[in-house]
């Protein structure tokens, strides 16, 4: 069961220039409208220090960097990680084999948009891959076209199933993707990247890997091939750049989610990043959202330690964030505050529409420029 309400908490600290007796800040929690705004003032128990080293924080320090074309490099999706990841085509097929490890089926069957159409009812392909110890997958070229605000994908994928009880069989695909570019819609629901077309075909034992990816897109009707276009890379997208010219739409982790909130809002795709509350309406509605950012030229952010909790099928995480932001105006605001975010047990999900990890509150505060914001990361979501 969902949550009953979440709420946007933002926490005021006032703190005063006071005597060394007196000099423990207090804090007055108020929820106050997202647009005004509330200043932090230095005392004499905080530093002066603009922005913490990445070993004060021992977190992810992120700032909007140019993407550099590298070489396609090995990505682990193996049972014992969590890839929810769908910011590009090969990003999703490493998060659908990764469901597939994990046995989180009602995710794998998430990632297509009519999964009826070529995986049949949802027990039928649980059952299928029940007996699955591990799977690894063979991604072709990933080719692409735009038409009419909307991006199409296809590639072909080898995937080598080995059974629990040691079997080994290859099942073929080639698949379509559909991706509506996210700035278009005007209001909630959002429909992001997933798969349009595309089903498990066994491959013949005496056709090697090679001939079956060759063969694997033969007969079907996708434009993607004609386009003329480069293909794809395979590489996951970098979390180092959450400006502009980077897509990042990742619920693999509390950092991924926050990341994906920021670069929603760089891109000024603010029903994407409504979409990241697993309870959009806690934090108004979708026009009092988006209206919130209407001055946001761009976030940057550097995270602290991520804290979670787990219980009853259940997993929370806190995750301490500094943002700085740059206005329309050139004005730069700096903000500290605490993320909480809550998915249910994948596994355990059993009823369509699958609900991934999402944020559930924030607490956050206006920082003055000359705070140690390390020091208020550190309490941040206390």
């Amino acid at each position: 069961m969902k949550q009953a309400v979440f709420t946007i908490i933002i926490i005021v600290f006032l703190i005063t220039a006071c005597s060394p007796q007196t000099a423990t800040p207090s804090v007055e929690p108020e929820i106050i409208p997202a647009t005004e705004y509330v200043e932090i003032k230095p005392t004499d128990t905080v530093s002066t220090t603009i922005t913490p080293s990445p070993e004060e924080t021992e977190g992810v320090a992120t700032q909007n960097v140019a993407n550099e074309a590298i070489i396609d490099t090995p990505v682990d999706y193996s049972s014992a990680v969590y890839l929810d990841d769908r910011s590009t085509p090969a990003t999703l097929l490493y998060s659908l084999a990764n469901a597939i490890n994990r046995h989180e089926f009602i995710r794998a069957y998430s990632y297509w948009s009519t999964p009826m159409d070529y995986l049949g009812i949802l027990d039928a392909f649980a059952n299928i891959y029940a007996s699955t110890a591990s799977v690894q997958i063979s991604i072709g070229d990933i080719h692409s076209e735009g038409a009419a605000g909307t991006f199409y994908y296809s590639a072909p994928v080898i995937f080598t199933f080995t059974n629990s009880d040691d079997v080994v069989y290859r099942m073929s695909s080639c698949f379509l993707f559909r991706q509506p570019q996210a700035v278009n819609f005007a209001e909630p629901p959002i429909d992001l990247l997933h798969i349009l077309k595309g089903g498990l075909n066994p491959v013949p034992v005496d056709i090697d890997d090679a001939n079956a990816m060759l063969s694997a897109c033969n007969g079907t009707d996708y434009g993607t091939f004609s386009a003329g276009n480069p293909p794809l890379s395979h590489n996951l997208e970098s979390l180092a750049n959450l400006g502009a010219d980077n897509y990042i739409d990742n619920r693999s982790g509390a950092v991924e989610v926050v990341s994906s909130l920021f670069n929603a809002v760089n891109r000024k795709e603010y029903v994407r990043a409504y979409a990241y509350w697993q309870e959009p309406a806690s934090v108004g509605s979708y026009a009092e959202f988006a209206a919130g950012y209407a001055d946001t030229e761009l976030i940057t952010a550097v995270f602290g330690s991520l804290k979670s909790d787990a219980g009853a099928g259940q997993y929370y995480y806190q995750v301490p964030v500094t943002q700085t932001i740059t206005t329309t105006t050139g004005e730069t605001r700096i903000f500290v505050g605490c993320y909480t975010l809550h998915l249910a047990n994948p596994a355990m999900q059993a009823v369509m529409p699958f609900e991934p990890l999402g944020i559930t509150k924030l607490k956050i505060a206006l920082a003055a420029n000359d705070l140690d914001t390390a020091a208020l990361m550190e309490r941040a979501c206390n």
